[in-house]
Protein backbone atom coordinates (compact mmCIF):
# COMPACT_ATOMS: atom_id res chain seq x y z
CA UNK A 1 0.00 0.00 0.00
CA UNK A 2 2.95 2.41 0.74
CA UNK A 3 3.91 2.50 -3.35
CA UNK A 4 0.46 3.46 -4.22
CA UNK A 5 1.11 6.37 -2.06
CA UNK A 6 3.18 8.35 -4.75
CA UNK A 7 1.16 7.52 -7.62
CA UNK A 8 -1.99 9.32 -5.92
CA UNK A 9 0.28 12.58 -5.05
CA UNK A 10 0.87 12.37 -8.93
CA UNK A 11 -2.72 11.69 -10.31
CA UNK A 12 -3.87 14.38 -7.96
CA UNK A 13 -0.81 16.93 -8.85
CA UNK A 14 -1.25 16.47 -12.46
CA UNK A 15 -5.35 17.09 -12.41
CA UNK A 16 -5.17 19.81 -10.59
CA UNK A 17 -2.41 21.39 -12.71
CA UNK A 18 -4.89 21.40 -15.71
CA UNK A 19 -7.15 23.64 -17.29
CA UNK A 20 -9.77 21.76 -18.45
CA UNK A 21 -13.89 21.44 -17.98
CA UNK A 22 -12.95 19.97 -14.72
CA UNK A 23 -12.18 23.25 -13.05
CA UNK A 24 -14.77 25.64 -11.85
CA UNK A 25 -14.04 28.42 -13.97
CA UNK A 26 -15.13 27.00 -16.98
CA UNK A 27 -17.04 29.57 -19.03
CA UNK A 28 -19.49 28.34 -21.82
CA UNK A 29 -19.04 28.76 -25.24
CA UNK A 30 -21.59 31.19 -27.02
CA UNK A 31 -23.38 29.88 -29.86
CA UNK A 32 -25.15 31.82 -32.49
CA UNK A 33 -26.38 31.66 -35.92
CA UNK A 34 -23.90 33.25 -38.99
CA UNK A 35 -25.92 32.41 -41.32
CA UNK A 36 -28.35 30.17 -43.90
CA UNK A 37 -27.74 28.54 -47.13
CA UNK A 38 -29.42 26.74 -50.04
CA UNK A 39 -27.76 23.53 -49.97
CA UNK A 40 -29.50 21.00 -52.81
CA UNK A 41 -33.07 21.64 -54.24
CA UNK A 42 -35.61 19.22 -54.10
CA UNK A 43 -39.45 19.02 -54.87
CA UNK A 44 -40.65 17.92 -51.73
CA UNK A 45 -37.52 19.21 -49.50
CA UNK A 46 -34.83 21.65 -49.27
CA UNK A 47 -31.42 21.19 -47.96
CA UNK A 48 -30.00 24.52 -45.75
CA UNK A 49 -26.94 25.18 -44.68
CA UNK A 50 -26.91 26.63 -41.57
CA UNK A 51 -23.52 27.89 -40.19
CA UNK A 52 -23.18 28.11 -36.50
CA UNK A 53 -20.26 30.33 -34.99
CA UNK A 54 -19.11 28.34 -31.35
CA UNK A 55 -16.86 31.34 -29.52
CA UNK A 56 -14.94 29.77 -26.98
CA UNK A 57 -14.13 32.35 -23.45
CA UNK A 58 -11.70 29.69 -22.20
CA UNK A 59 -7.65 29.94 -22.16
CA UNK A 60 -7.66 26.00 -23.63
CA UNK A 61 -8.68 23.95 -26.36
CA UNK A 62 -12.51 22.24 -26.13
CA UNK A 63 -13.03 19.16 -28.08
CA UNK A 64 -16.32 18.75 -29.32
CA UNK A 65 -17.88 15.57 -30.74
CA UNK A 66 -21.06 17.13 -31.61
CA UNK A 67 -23.88 19.89 -31.61
CA UNK A 68 -27.22 19.61 -31.59
CA UNK A 69 -29.98 22.35 -32.03
CA UNK A 70 -33.64 23.52 -32.44
CA UNK A 71 -33.80 26.91 -34.67
CA UNK A 72 -37.01 28.88 -33.78
CA UNK A 73 -37.97 31.64 -36.95
CA UNK A 74 -40.17 34.29 -35.83
CA UNK A 75 -41.52 32.77 -33.08
CA UNK A 76 -42.18 29.35 -34.99
CA UNK A 77 -40.36 26.07 -35.27
CA UNK A 78 -38.40 26.24 -38.50
CA UNK A 79 -35.75 23.26 -38.23
CA UNK A 80 -33.68 21.07 -36.01
CA UNK A 81 -30.49 19.29 -36.68
CA UNK A 82 -27.08 18.01 -35.41
CA UNK A 83 -24.01 17.82 -36.53
CA UNK A 84 -21.94 15.46 -38.42
CA UNK A 85 -18.21 16.30 -37.59
CA UNK A 86 -16.38 16.55 -34.45
CA UNK A 87 -13.98 19.67 -33.87
CA UNK A 88 -12.09 21.43 -31.74
CA UNK A 89 -12.89 24.71 -30.49
CA UNK A 90 -9.37 26.89 -30.11
CA UNK A 91 -8.71 28.57 -27.24
CA UNK A 92 -9.98 31.73 -26.73
CA UNK A 93 -11.43 31.07 -30.45
CA UNK A 94 -14.22 29.99 -32.54
CA UNK A 95 -15.15 27.84 -34.79
CA UNK A 96 -18.01 27.86 -37.53
CA UNK A 97 -19.61 24.71 -38.05
CA UNK A 98 -21.60 24.12 -41.06
CA UNK A 99 -24.73 21.47 -40.31
CA UNK A 100 -27.24 20.95 -42.95
CA UNK A 101 -31.23 20.88 -42.72
CA UNK A 102 -33.77 19.33 -44.52
CA UNK A 103 -37.13 21.64 -44.33
CA UNK A 104 -40.23 21.28 -46.21
CA UNK A 105 -40.06 23.10 -49.73
CA UNK A 106 -43.85 23.97 -48.81
CA UNK A 107 -42.81 25.42 -45.30
CA UNK A 108 -39.68 26.83 -46.57
CA UNK A 109 -41.72 28.74 -49.82
CA UNK A 110 -44.18 30.52 -46.96
CA UNK A 111 -41.24 31.14 -44.74
CA UNK A 112 -39.16 32.78 -47.52
CA UNK A 113 -42.26 35.08 -49.08
CA UNK A 114 -43.23 36.09 -44.91
CA UNK A 115 -39.45 36.85 -44.69
CA UNK A 116 -39.08 38.44 -47.88
CA UNK A 117 -41.89 41.61 -46.82
CA UNK A 118 -39.88 42.46 -43.66
CA UNK A 119 -36.19 42.04 -44.48
CA UNK A 120 -34.95 40.37 -41.46
CA UNK A 121 -35.92 37.98 -39.70
CA UNK A 122 -36.24 37.06 -35.36
CA UNK A 123 -34.41 33.86 -34.22
CA UNK A 124 -33.83 30.79 -31.33
CA UNK A 125 -31.50 28.58 -31.24
CA UNK A 126 -31.66 26.35 -28.44
CA UNK A 127 -29.61 22.71 -28.08
CA UNK A 128 -26.59 21.37 -26.68
CA UNK A 129 -23.02 21.17 -27.37
CA UNK A 130 -21.55 17.49 -26.49
CA UNK A 131 -17.89 17.45 -25.54
CA UNK A 132 -15.18 14.89 -25.69
CA UNK A 133 -14.89 15.11 -21.63
CA UNK A 134 -14.54 12.77 -18.81
CA UNK A 135 -15.83 15.53 -16.20
CA UNK A 136 -18.30 17.40 -18.69
CA UNK A 137 -20.38 16.11 -21.42
CA UNK A 138 -22.96 18.42 -22.09
CA UNK A 139 -23.38 22.02 -22.42
CA UNK A 140 -26.54 23.74 -23.08
CA UNK A 141 -27.21 26.79 -25.00
CA UNK A 142 -29.50 29.00 -25.66
CA UNK A 143 -29.30 32.31 -28.23
CA UNK A 144 -31.79 34.76 -29.55
CA UNK A 145 -30.88 37.67 -31.92
CA UNK A 146 -31.65 38.63 -35.55
CA UNK A 147 -30.01 38.45 -39.10
CA UNK A 148 -30.82 40.58 -42.25
CA UNK A 149 -31.46 39.41 -45.21
CA UNK A 150 -29.40 40.28 -48.00
CA UNK A 151 -30.46 43.07 -50.16
CA UNK A 152 -31.59 41.80 -53.90
CA UNK A 153 -31.58 43.14 -56.70
CA UNK A 154 -35.05 45.41 -57.79
CA UNK A 155 -35.73 45.56 -54.00
CA UNK A 156 -35.04 48.31 -51.67
CA UNK A 157 -33.90 51.78 -51.84
CA UNK A 158 -34.23 53.60 -55.36
CA UNK A 159 -31.19 55.91 -55.09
Amino acid sequence: MPRLAPLWVLVVAALSGCASPLTSDFERPEVRLAGIGLGRPGLFEQELILSLRIENPNDYEIAVDRVSFDLEVNGEHFAGGRSTQNFALPALGEATVPVSVDVPTKDFLERVMRLGAEGRFDYRLTGEAELDSWFLSRVPFEREGSLALPELPGRGSTS
